[in-house]
C-alpha cells in the first residue's frame, strides 16, 4: 500500500506530506521507494525466468555510476502505474542483467516487485530503435513496462521490449 502523505507516484514524481519536503529528491526517493533495509538505493526487483533473469536489483537513475550495478529507472517514468522504464548493460559489466533480453519472445512474463505491490506483465512488442529515440519513455495510461538495452556492435541502436500488465 502506498504511504499516507505520498500523493503520487506516476510519471517520476511525488507529492508527499510535510515531514519530506525539507529533504533532496534522491533522498525522497529512499524514504519512500527503497525496497532493502541493506541497500537503500535499491527501488524494487525484476524477474524474467524465462530468460534467467531473476531479482535483478532497480535502481532510480540511468546514469554509469548507476548502472554499472543496478537495473536503472529512468527518473522521469512510473515508479508503479503508467510506463516504467528500465535499462541494463547486456554485457562488459558485473551488472549484465539484460544479457539475454535479445532473446525474448512475445508472451514472456516480467515480473516487477516495488515496496508497495509486485507487478506482471507480458512482453508485447520487441523491436529496435535509435538511441536518441526517446517517445518510448513516454508516460502511458495503461501499466507498461520498458525494458532498454544497447544492440550488440550497433553502437546508435537500442533493443526495446514492452510488456504491458496483466
Amino acid at each position: 500500500k502506498i504511504p499516507e502523505g505520498v500523493k503520487g507516484i506516476e510519471n517520476g514524481t511525488f507529492a508527499f506530506c510535510n515531514k519530506l519536503e525539507n529533504i533532496t529528491v534522491d533522498e525522497q526517493v529512499e524514504e519512500v521507494l527503497s525496497i532493502d533495509e541493506n541497500d537503500k538505493n535499491i527501488i524494487g526487483y525484476i524477474s524474467i525466468n524465462e530468460l534467467g533473469i531473476q531479482n535483478a536489483p532497480i535502481a532510480d537513475g540511468t546514469e554509469n555510476k548507476t548502472i554499472g550495478k543496478y537495473v536503472g529507472h529512468f527518473k522521469n517514468s512510473s515508479y508503479l502505474n503508467g510506463n516504467v522504464c528500465l535499462c541494463s548493460h547486456n554485457r562488459g559489466s558485473k551488472a549484465a542483467f539484460f544479457q539475454n533480453l535479445k532473446d525474448a519472445k512475445k508472451e514472456m512474463r516480467i515480473e516487477y516487485r516495488t515496496k508497495y505491490e509486485t507487478k506482471t506483465y507480458l512482453i508485447k512488442e520487441i523491436r529496435e530503435i535509435d538511441e536518441t529515440d526517446l517517445s518510448i519513455l513516454n508516460s502511458t495510461k495503461e501499466d507498461r513496462i520498458t525494458l532498454i538495452t544497447c544492440i550488440a556492435n550497433q553502437k546508435s541502436k537500442r533493443l526495446c521490449v514492452i510488456g504491458i500488465g496483466e
